[in-house]
Formats: C-alpha cells, structure tokens, sequence
C-alpha cells in the first residue's frame, strides 16, 4: 500500500494550489483526480484568461461572500489577494490588472496558471475516482490502495459537470458524517417561464436592477442588484443575474427596473413623437415591450394616459418568471456545500473526523462574480497547507 502524509481528492484550482505548496515544504501529497487531465473548469474561469484575484483588500473582498465571510475570515488573513498576487508572481507568473481591477496573467491563458501549479514535486494520479475513504487508528485508507496521514476534499461543486464537477465530494463527506447545505446554482443565468424572450435574445442593456423577495431568508427581505444584462435565447444573464442568482429560488417572480434607460419623466414626450426613435432602449426590446402590451407604435401619438402609465408600470416594474431546473450544470458555480458549521475555520479541518480538511467549492460559500471565487479557493487551500505544515513540524 502507497503510503503519503497527504492525500488530496480533486485536482482543481483548490487542490492543485494546495498540492504545490506542500510540496515546497516537502510534505509527501499524492492528488487523486478523475478526469483525464487536471483543472478543466480552471481553464476555462474568465473566458479561458483565467480571472485570478482583484486588487482590493481582503475586508471589500469578504463584502462579497454573504454570511460566510465570517468563516473565510482567517483564511484570508493568511492570504489576502495581496498575498496571492505576490504568490504567482515570486514563481514568475506575470501578471496584469485590468482598470476594473481584475487581475490576469499577463498572457491571458489559464493554462499559464495551470503550468505553473503543475510544476512541482507531488504525484498527480489522473483517471482515478475515489470510491472510499475509511479511517482505521490514525490512518486514512482511499480505495484500499493509498493510505495517508490526512485527507483533503478538495473536489469542487457540481457546476460544469463536464469539467468533472459531479458532487462527488458531497458523498464522501456525508460517508464521513458530515452534512451537506442544500446545493443550487450560484453565478448563474435565468430562464424565463411566463415570456418568450427568444426575439430579443442578445440585446444588453446597462445599469439594469433585478429585485425579488428572498425566499431563503426568516424575515420579509428584498434582493437587489444593479448592473449590466443580455437577454439570452431562453432568458436573461449578465453580471446583474449572476451575483443575485445564488438568492433566487425555481418558480419565483423577479423584476426588472429598465428606467436607467430612459427618464421617467420623458415618456410623454417620447410617445408624442415615436417610442422606437426616441429612447435609448434598443427597437427590438421596444418593440417587444409595446407588442407584450398590445401598443401599436404607429399609434403612439394618440396614445392614452391609461397605456403611458402601463409603459411606465413595465419599463421600472417588468415582472417576469423564472425557472432554476437544469441550471446548476451551467452555473459559474455552486451554492450550498458542507456545512461551515462542521468546519474549524482557523484550520480547515473536520470537528467531525481528525486530520480530514475541506477547501475551495466544495465549502458552503458562493462569492460574486469577478474573481470572488478562485480567490476564495486560493485562501482556503492556503489555510490548509499551513494547517498540515504545522502538524507536520
């Protein structure tokens, strides 16, 4: 039986970054992935440019994470994105940021990244899945085979299942004895159920805010987000939809405010002459919305008070329907996950079982879109590392 001090399952962001730093502090790691190759889902983060971190402090970039901020606290003081920038760069990664502060490598290729993680004194075994974890005296057995000191899950959500995100991480952990969060989409498009938005697919509108009432929530509490939106084939996205959409529930009414489009007060004034040339909006999505209303543009002249105020009423009030079914396997990523509560924050490690540690996706953290995310994988991996290491002294 191959003996290591530890064992990491899943050879993503999370799991390849923790492999390589304790590899530099010479710590015996074997990474068990069950794809043919590791990180598919890193290269393919921000478009295949790979959106490592941001350059904001760690208290704006916690602002980003909900109520688990509290929990990623500690690992972020062990590695704040300062840290990490300097991380990448000291192994001589370049890197760029963008006027929005995002941060990439400067050859705007994920697999830069994935080179430099790979590039390391640890044993990667690939096309292997685990089947089993036992723990017998003060030892981990996996798949019988491979036996370790501790055991990392680091196996990522169930978002882009294709990359090999399937939640197989969940079902170790609940053999374990741990619980897991319920799982929804996180950093994910919505399909509309009550309209055919399928006429104005690619139409992007900016400054767009999406309201609706917290379903998750023990008090009465309105989700509210403003930003950029595209109108998809069969719905809507856009950085507004992705950073409310880990809030949103399947079956539940949102609605759009579009009056950042168009001043409130001009209406009148715009129906006097014609709707189509005078707003910002784009004609299609006019069109669209004075169809959905039974409004003839050619008309608009002679229009009624009774159809501005249903023009106004849409244009700041779109109610639309959405469905979550079958979008969690084209999530950016997962909401839910084990439960913080079972985690020591300072360690990473299970109050459940001795020795086995969580980082990464597989956690119940989702952060914004923008680098929130890999960022918090990069912390948390770091946690662990440090963890191990000084166990390990």
């Amino acid at each position: 039986m191959n003996t290591y001090n530890t064992i990491i399952i899943g050879g993503g962001a999370s799991g390849l970054f923790l492999a390589k730093n304790l590899a530099e502090n010479n710590i015996n790691t074997l990474v068990i992935e069950k794809m043919d190759s590791p990180a598919k889902k890193l290269l393919i983060t921000g478009g295949g440019m790979c959106n490592l971190t941001r350059d904001n402090s760690s208290f704006e970039f916690l602002k980003h994470y909900d109520t688990a901020n509290k929990f990623l606290g500690p690992s972020f003081a062990l590695l704040s994105p300062q840290d990490t920038q300097s991380w990448f760069k000291n192994r001589g990664l370049d890197l760029i940021t963008r006027e929005d502060g995002k941060i990439f490598p400067k050859s705007r290729n994920a697999k830069s990244v994935l080179d430099l993680l790979l590039d390391s004194n640890y044993t990667l075994l690939n096309n292997t899945k685990v089947e089993s974890i036992k723990k017998e005296d003060d030892f981990f057995i996996v798949n019988d085979l491979y036996k370790a000191t501790n055991v990392v899950l680091a196996c990522g959500g169930m978002s882009y299942p294709s990359t090999g995100s399937t939640g197989d991480g969940y079902d170790l952990a609940r053999k374990l004895n741990h619980t897991v969060i319920d799982l929804k989409p996180g950093l994910a498009s919505f399909k509309i159920t009550n309209e055919d938005v399928s006429e104005i697919e690619g139409i992007s509108l900016k400054d767009v805010t999406i309201s609706f009432n917290d379903m998750y929530s023990n008090k009465k509490k309105i989700r509210k987000n403003t930003d950029d939106l595209i109108f998809t084939r069969i719905g809507i996205s856009g950085p507004v939809v992705l950073d409310i959409s880990k809030y949103a529930k399947h079956n539940q009414k949102i609605y759009l405010n579009l009056n950042c489009q168009i001043q409130k007060e001009s209406t009148n004034k715009l129906l006097s002459t014609s709707i189509r040339h005078q707003t910002q909006l784009q004609s299609r999505l006019v069109n669209y919305l004075l169809k959905s209303l039974n409004i003839n543009d050619d008309i608009c002249e002679n229009i009624s008070k009774k159809k501005v105020n249903q023009i106004n009423e849409k244009l700041k009030r779109w109610e639309l329907e959405i469905s979550l079914k079958g979008q969690l396997k084209g999530a950016m990523a997962t909401s839910g996950g084990i439960n913080l509560k079972e985690v020591d924050n300072k360690t990473l490690e299970s109050k459940i079982v001795n020795n086995l540690y969580f980082c990464g996706e597989i956690l119940d953290f989702c952060g914004d879109c923008g680098g929130y995310n890999l960022q918090a994988c990069w912390s948390t991996a770091f946690s662990v590392s440090t963890s191990i290491k000084n166990k390990t002294k």
